[in-house]
């Protein structure tokens, strides 16, 4: 059995073959969850998310314009809700002095979980649309013109946003004494 393409499923779904979402749903509901679990580093917020992310999908099927890529428009989406969820989270505040010296021995540096864990901790403390953009190109592995699609921006602000946001990671990563160059 051949399997049908987004805008197929998209028309189904809008006279009313609720099947025909299911199958959107298990075809996006990992690359949702995985952009919302990046970005929260929470697995029942990301859950939340991507749940919500498809209830509003179904809710706006009529608003989807089939001319663009169906994912991009649930990517959309998803990053909405994801920043909807960093925005109603309360400030994270410092442990006043309480922090360890960050400096890494060199068994740390070749210790790849660890730089892994101070990744995803830097990438916490940069802004939610430069988390998105680094997310969206390194994790979800989109090309620029996809990135301009879900994020609905040029092209060349998509990358000039990432040019920022990847210097921002780089000066959070330094000041935990990780250089990854």
């Amino acid at each position: 059995m051949k399997e049908e393409d987004d805008p197929t499923l998209v028309l189904r779904c809008r006279e009313g073959d609720r099947h025909a979402f299911e199958q959107l749903v298990r075809r996006y509901q990992r690359p949702v969850f995985n952009v919302a679990l990046r970005m929260l580093r929470d697995r029942q917020d990301a859950m939340d998310v991507a749940q919500t992310t498809f209830l509003k999908a179904f809710e706006h099927l009529g608003d989807y314009d089939p001319t663009f890529r169906f994912y991009s428009w649930i990517y959309r989406i998803a990053i909405n809700e994801t920043l909807n969820a960093l925005g109603a989270r309360k400030p994270l505040t410092g442990l006043d002095g309480e922090e360890v010296d960050g400096t890494p021995g060199p068994e740390r540096q070749a210790d790849g979980e660890q730089t892994r864990r101070a990744i995803e901790d830097a990438l916490m403390q940069i802004k939610p649309e430069q988390r998105s953009v680094i997310t969206l190109r390194h994790f979800m592995q989109l090309s620029y013109e996809d990135m301009a699609d879900i994020l609905q921006l040029p092209e060349k602000t998509v990358k000039s946003r990432l040019y920022s946001a990847r210097q921002a990671l780089r000066e959070r990563l330094l000041q935990r004494g990780v250089d990854l160059t």
